[in-house]
């Protein structure tokens, strides 16, 4: 057999094999890893709804499971209803598993909303974030220099009280008076302890919410493109990403894990946003669009480009 024919042979080998492996894995799609069901929607995109559970939602985001269940599910009509398929389904054991996670991104959204400002992906919400930043970082620096201060006083205090003490332990003790005076200063030293332990607390909670703003600075920053320097961390010297959302596909199976929202329509605009990419979506160049990279827009509707690439994907003319 010639050359020509032995590539032609193994060509169509080749393909053989992945078409019985597809088949294979349609008919028997339910006892396939989440992995290799993942790949399987990659090959057959759009022909069988994608299943999900709930694996987690911190309670710190005070929302319960069925709330959670009634966002995804307008979320997914949010695909479904341009081209009327079912793309996604709810399943206890779903292998596409959503969870909500609090950690610094929303900590950072929550301490914002107590000082009154709502998080914005725009330019007006930078100036406004970045004045209290500002006006923050004066009082971490007037609060760090008086707990400096407390702590020296106590320092020397505390020194000239063990001098004392020393003297008149040497001396083989104090008179009644000199004792009560000591007595007295140790009181003393005690309640500079608490008043440093109480200025130290109130300095700790400062940086939170300094570092807070900074998370969300640098979410602008690297959202608008804004040519100024990235923020580090107090007491830090790096900065932390801020993503609200993301979508995971490895050997362990597939995932949504939701980090922060400001409100229910961001909640489902992310969540559209990462069943998007469970479907195979990227990126889309639109600040409208589900697709684009920020969650920055409002409307709940896919666009133009967001339902061309949906159809691309889908095979749908």
């Amino acid at each position: 057999m010639d050359k020509p024919k032995r590539f032609l042979g193994k060509f169509f080998n080749s393909i053989l094999v992945a078409v019985l492996l597809l088949g294979f894995g349609y008919y028997y799609r339910d006892g396939i890893s989440p992995f290799l069901q993942d790949a399987l929607n990659r090959f057959q995109p759009c022909q069988r709804p994608i299943e999900y559970s709930i694996a987690g939602i911190d309670p710190r985001f005070g929302i319960t499971e069925a709330t959670l269940l009634s966002d995804i599910a307008q979320a997914e009509k949010t695909w479904e209803a341009p081209i009327s398929r079912q793309l996604f389904e709810y399943s206890p054991a779903g292998n596409l598993k959503i969870s909500l996670i609090y950690d610094y991104r929303q900590k950072a959204t929550d301490e914002l909303q107590k000082l009154g400002i709502v998080i914005n992906d725009d330019k007006s919400t930078y100036n406004t974030v970045k004045i209290k930043y500002d006006s923050l970082i004066i009082l971490y620096n007037e609060e760090k220099a008086y707990v400096a201060a407390l702590v020296e006083s106590y320092n020397a205090d505390k020194r000239s009280f063990e001098k004392d003490v020393s003297y008149w332990n040497n001396r083989g003790g104090a008179t009644k008076r000199e004792y009560d005076s000591l007595e007295q200063r140790r009181n003393d030293l005690n309640d500079q302890v608490v008043l440093i332990n109480q200025a130290k607390d109130s300095l700790n909670k400062l940086i939170d919410i300094i570092n807070s703003t900074e998370v969300v600075l640098n979410k602008l920053i690297i959202g608008l493109n804004l040519q100024v320097n990235m923020y580090n961390m107090v007491g830090s010297s790096t900065s932390k990403e801020f993503n609200e959302g993301e979508y995971v596909s490895n050997k362990n199976g597939t995932a949504i894990n939701i980090f922060q929202f400001n409100n229910k329509n961001m909640l489902m605009r992310v969540i559209a946003h990462e069943l998007g990419h469970a479907l195979g979506l990227e990126h889309i160049d639109n600040p409208d669009a589900i697709m684009y990279y920020l969650n920055e827009g409002t409307n709940e509707k896919l666009t133009a480009d967001d339902i061309a690439a949906l159809k691309k994907k889908c095979g749908i003319k």
